[in-house]
């Protein structure tokens, strides 16, 4: 899928303290401390304070750092450094600042469709997840590092006071953010550090309690992660219970070795974060003359690097776009185009032909409006002929792409910033896909 215009900027992002209410619980958020002085405590650990991966505390004269995403998990007996499973990191001992203790209860657990605390202080995608794409590079804020969208006439924050979210789209259960690239461990979005980009993105999405899938990847950009320590400490930066999947947008770049690398990954990653879902997004054909085309060589590696691999909540998610010219050897066609809403679901029926793989283990993403191939176009009636099959048969998810194209102009290309579609209003394919899904 297309990604926004990489543009390197540099600043600096300072943390601070959070009070934030989370299904009516209030509970504190630490602020991200400096470093601390050798021997110097940090902040005494409290039970009913939220820490986030990197952030400090100190329990009677050592100092801790977060591993993921923690509440009330006693540094003291649960340490064991990054991929172990524990919450916690010892520092070793200190003395002097606040290396106290801290009593006190603390409540709060994520909410919303999929929400709440699960393995690995994560949330857990259950049932038809939707979810669309958010390009992170377009309207960023790029001193701040904030995500934003000018979909609904304007450029505003997508979470927090006065945002996208809250302002328009208030039942919105889920939302992908695009693209993390690079190495795990070493990823960036658009040039932004995952450092950087966590501690501004994050802990915003979880205080708007919107759950969200952390997607790699993309048309632009490749991700690879040799490891599970390394995919474990990938995941941990993005962690809260709110964080319900990671997603693997494969369109090329990677070698089969890197794919059953990821795929094992992954898989060693359950452990960890047993209720995270892990898709693999991949490119598709929708044919529809009896010979089951499907996905290309490169998703045909996935696939198979899939089925025979241990991962257990894996979904394939077909991006069901861009066919070329209409043809019943690519999609269904009709009236000389390829109808999107029936091409994907004959997408849909090819890979669980070619492949057994079930209909809740295949999500679909097409491409709202006018697709790169300027001959289609995905239209609000189409979304309610795939979310009715979608539902009717069990798929685990529905998609789009992407966020920022759900609104109108009359550009004869696909932008990136609008459905290049006039007659369509402003989010109006997104609240037809909540319409039809029931919010």
């Amino acid at each position: 899928m297309r990604v926004g215009q990489q543009i390197l900027r540099k600043a600096l992002v300072a943390g601070s303290a959070l009070g934030l209410t989370i299904g009516g619980v209030a509970f504190a958020v630490a602020s991200a401390p400096s470093a601390q002085a050798a021997g110097t405590c940090a902040s005494a650990w409290s039970s009913g304070t939220v820490y986030t991966a990197g952030q400090q505390a100190s329990e009677n004269g050592t100092n801790y750092t977060a591993n993921y995403w923690t509440q009330g998990n006693d540094p003291a007996t649960s340490n064991g450094g990054s991929g172990s499973g524990q919450p916690w990191t010892s520092n070793g001992a200190c003395t002097g600042g606040g290396g106290g203790t801290s009593g006190g209860t603390g409540g709060g657990t994520g909410g919303g469709t999929g929400g709440g605390t699960g393995g690995g202080g994560t949330g857990s995608a259950s049932g038809l997840l939707f979810s669309p794409y958010k390009d992170v590079t377009i309207n960023m804020n790029w001193n701040t590092y904030q995500m934003q969208s000018a979909a609904a006439g304007s450029v505003q924050p997508v979470v927090g006071s006065g945002s996208l979210v809250s302002q328009h789209l208030p039942k919105l259960p889920a939302l992908t953010v695009a693209f993390a690239t690079g190495a795990c461990g070493s990823e960036n979005w658009g040039g932004v550090s995952g450092a950087n980009w966590a501690a501004e993105n994050v802990p915003q999405l979880h205080a708007a309690n919107l759950n969200y899938v952390v997607s790699t990847g993309g048309a632009a950009g490749t991700f690879t992660c040799g490891s599970t320590a390394g995919m474990d400490s990938f995941i941990a930066r993005y962690a809260s219970p709110n964080l319900v999947g990671v997603d693997f947008d494969i369109e090329g770049g990677q070698s089969a070795s890197d794919i059953q690398n990821l795929v094992a990954a992954a898989a060693g990653a359950q452990a960890q974060y047993p209720n995270l879902q892990f898709s693999f997004t991949l490119a598709t054909l929708g044919a529809s003359d009896g010979s089951y085309g499907g996905v290309n060589s490169l998703g045909n590696t996935v696939v198979r690097a899939l089925l025979g691999s241990s991962l257990k909540k894996y979904v394939i998610n077909l991006m069901t776009m861009d066919y070329g010219n209409a043809s019943s050897s690519v999609c269904v066609v009709s009236s000389g185009s390829c109808q999107m809403a029936q091409s994907a679901i004959q997408a849909v029926k090819n890979l669980e032909h070619t492949y057994g793989v079930p209909a809740s283990k295949i999500a679909v993403t097409p491409m709202i409006g006018m697709n790169d191939a300027t001959s289609e176009t995905f239209t609000v009636a189409d979304v309610s002929t795939l979310t009715s099959y979608a539902v009717s048969n069990g798929l685990a998810g529905l998609h789009y792409w992407s966020l920022d194209r759900d609104t109108p102009c009359s550009a004869s290309y696909a932008s990136p910033t609008c459905d290049s579609v006039p007659s369509t209003t402003p989010l109006q394919y997104t609240n037809k896909f909540l319409s039809a899904l029931g919010y």
